[in-house]
């Protein structure tokens, strides 16, 4: 900051009223005596004041106040006045008062007065060593600066007022290092300090802003440590996609996102040129596609080819959609509309519940091939796909069907409430579901009951089953209460449960390193649990309910969305990668392509497709709702 910033606030009037604490009332005359007209001129750690003495009354003398601490005790000739030794970049409150007596002052009235830092240090890390860069202060009164560091001992360095640059040698790399630099005045002992950090290693040649998405201007800081002897006089920059820059710390916003590979040139004041480049991965949105109605709890479908599979509220469609985001076709067949996510089986074929009471099966190139008859409203539940082909569905009638591959019925299973639970299936055939009458389920092959577990409360979610068999259902229990439990699978009993302090209404849970990752309604969390023993790994907090399913991608990044209407990536660890606003709240499940794309769909009536460099769905126990890209929810698959 080279030039002097100035602040300037006219203190006009200060109205009259009668102030009072306790018995003690301020004289009328100590309200006219306030100074007038204050200028405050601000520069690095110092202000200079000037006013003019009150309109009316005279007062004896003058006291200079910083925070409520006296700082100057003036006699009533002096209309001027130097504060030093500010602390910078902080707020700081000012004011003068006149005194009128031994015993009486003027009303007290504070000013907000900001003081910058014009140092702004800055440290860059080479390899074994560090330089510090900063710029001077707009003083007059300047003789030098003095730098320090530690660890190992505190070092430092005595530099003249001219110095702006210096680098600090013989350093450990891998070492954080804290830089200090202060100045140095003419006339007083000390100044106040600003710091630093930073860790000598491998020199990069330049940074990027930490935000690297696609549609954003990105800033490009070139790392002066790069040329470790000595200085760049010129710059040139090719950003991979054809554009330029001869800035030393240009900035640039890619339209698309992608892998970029940023090549820079820089030369130094003995005319040798130094090439460097490094890959840029710019996240961000690939295509939209406008399905034009609320996508709800529907999930897309991944076929084999990359079609993507996908109905939406309010739209009795459902949508194919080739990998660059264009119409393949469109199934109008329905009469009423899907709340389900479709299904895949191995043979290409499409199938998705509707609420005109139908299974309907879908050839490739979007004719129907059947229909099946379900009694009353098979709206929530996905298909799960056995590996002879037998389709298990739910629906509001209290049952769950077993429907062959050519569509005929197979035999139903009659529970006492709604199931709008999706089906999933064991490594042995036993299919495991939920059922509105508060009880989890696992049936065998030919439609008997193995088991049966009261869970306290109604499930609409798909179950996910770790490798070692172990069934996760999620609960919401009515008020604002759920659970998750770990069933063992042989017998239905719990092997763990974790109550959630949240309903979990829509969010299916998914198993991926060890990790139970679900979504909850009334805390806004989304949930790290242990899947070996139920322990709750971490939370990670967003603003609205999490009814979307999660997905986990090869890398362990977790993706979900949220009625915020943020589209998140969150790291292993429980920290956020990535977010993406939305034009409305995100319900829909999530699904991962094997080239990396992830998908969802918003209430916005719109299809995203994200670059995240995800490289594919996690190769895992149960990364993703129905456990892979094609729903089929088959421990087999």
């Amino acid at each position: 900051m080279k030039e002097l910033l100035k602040n300037i606030i006219l203190i006009l009037v200060v109205a009259l009223a009668i102030f009072s604490c306790e018995d003690d009332v301020v004289p009328i005359e100590a309200k006219r005596l306030v100074v007038e007209n204050i200028e405050f001129q601000v520069a690095h750690e110092k202000v200079q004041l000037s006013w003019d003495k009150p309109s009316k009354g005279n007062p004896i003398g003058y006291r200079v106040y910083v925070s409520d601490a006296l700082v100057a005790d003036l006699d009533k000739s002096i209309s001027t006045y130097e504060i030093t030794g500010l602390e910078v970049n902080t707020e700081h409150e000012i004011w003068v008062e006149s005194i009128i007596s031994e015993d009486e002052n003027s009303l007290k009235v504070p000013v907000s007065v900001f003081i910058p830092d014009e140092l702004n240090l800055q440290v860059y890390p080479g390899n074994k060593f560090v330089i510090a860069r900063w710029e001077t202060p707009n003083r007059s009164n300047i003789s030098g600066y003095y730098l320090s560091w530690t660890p190992n001992g505190e070092s430092g360095v005595l530099l003249n007022a001219s110095t702006s640059t210096y680098q600090i040698k013989e350093l450990e790399n891998l070492e954080e290092y804290t830089v200090t630099l202060s100045v140095v005045y003419d006339d007083i002992a000390s100044s106040v300090e600003v710091i630093s950090q930073a860790t000598p290693g491998p020199v990069e040649p330049f940074t990027t802003s930490e935000l690297t998405m696609s549609g954003e201007k990105i800033d490009f800081i070139y790392n002066p440590a790069f040329l470790s002897a000595n200085t760049a006089v010129s710059w040139a920059w090719n950003f991979g996609d054809g554009i330029t820059s001869e800035l030393e710390n240009p900035n640039h916003t890619y339209d698309t996102p992608g892998i970029y590979t940023v090549n820079m040139t820089v030369t130094d004041d003995s005319g040798l040129a130094y090439v460097t480049e490094q890959d840029l991965y710019v996240w961000g949105v690939k295509w939209t596609f406008e399905i034009g109605s609320e996508v709800r709890p529907q999930a897309p479908a991944l076929a084999d080819d990359g079609t993507i599979y996908i109905s939406a509220r309010s739209d009795n469609k459902l949508y194919a959609i080739n990998p660059n985001g264009t119409l393949k076709w469109e199934y109008d067949e329905f009469t009423d509309y899907s709340y389900a996510s479709a299904s895949i089986g191995s043979d290409g074929i499409i199938y998705i519940a509707n609420r005109d009471d139908n299974l309907h099966a879908i050839n490739p190139d979007g004719t129907q091939k059947w229909l099946a008859s379900i009694d009353n409203n098979v709206n929530y539940s996905t298909p799960a796909i056995a590996n002879d082909g037998t389709l298990y569905v739910g629906s509001d009638e209290d049952n769950l069907y077993a429907i062959n591959p050519d569509g005929s019925r197979k035999w139903i299973f009659e529970t006492t409430n709604n199931v709008k639970s999706s089906p999933a299936i064991g490594a042995d055939g036993t299919i495991f579901f939920a059922s509105d009458d508060d009880n989890f389920y696992a049936l065998n092959p030919d439609g008997t009951e193995k088991w049966s577990a009261n869970i306290g409360g109604n499930s609409q979610l798909c179950p996910a089953i770790d490798s070692d068999g172990t069934v996760i259902v999620a609960v919401s229990q009515g008020g604002t209460d759920g659970s998750v439990y770990a069933f063992n699978p042989d017998d239905g009993s719990i092997k763990w449960h974790l109550p959630t302090f949240g309903r979990i209404e829509v969010s299916s849970p998914v198993i991926a390193n060890g990790t139970v990752y679900v979504g909850t309604k009334d805390s806004n969390n989304l949930l790290a649990i242990n899947a070996s023993n139920g322990s709750l790994l971490w939370t990670f907090t967003v603003g609205g309910i999490i009814d979307s399913s999660p997905a986990v991608d090869k890398n362990g990044t977790i993706y979900f969305g949220s009625a915020d209407n943020y589209f998140y990536a969150i790291n292993p660890d429980g920290t956020l990668k990535y977010k993406y606003l939305t034009g409305n709240r995100i319900w829909s499940g999530v699904s991962i392509g094997d080239d990396g794309t992830v998908y969802i769909g918003a209430y916005d009536g719109k299809l995203y497709a994200f670059e995240m460099f995800a490289e594919g769905l996690a190769e895992d126990a149960w990364p993703m709702r129905g456990k892979n890209n094609k729903h089929t929810s088959n421990v087999k698959d």
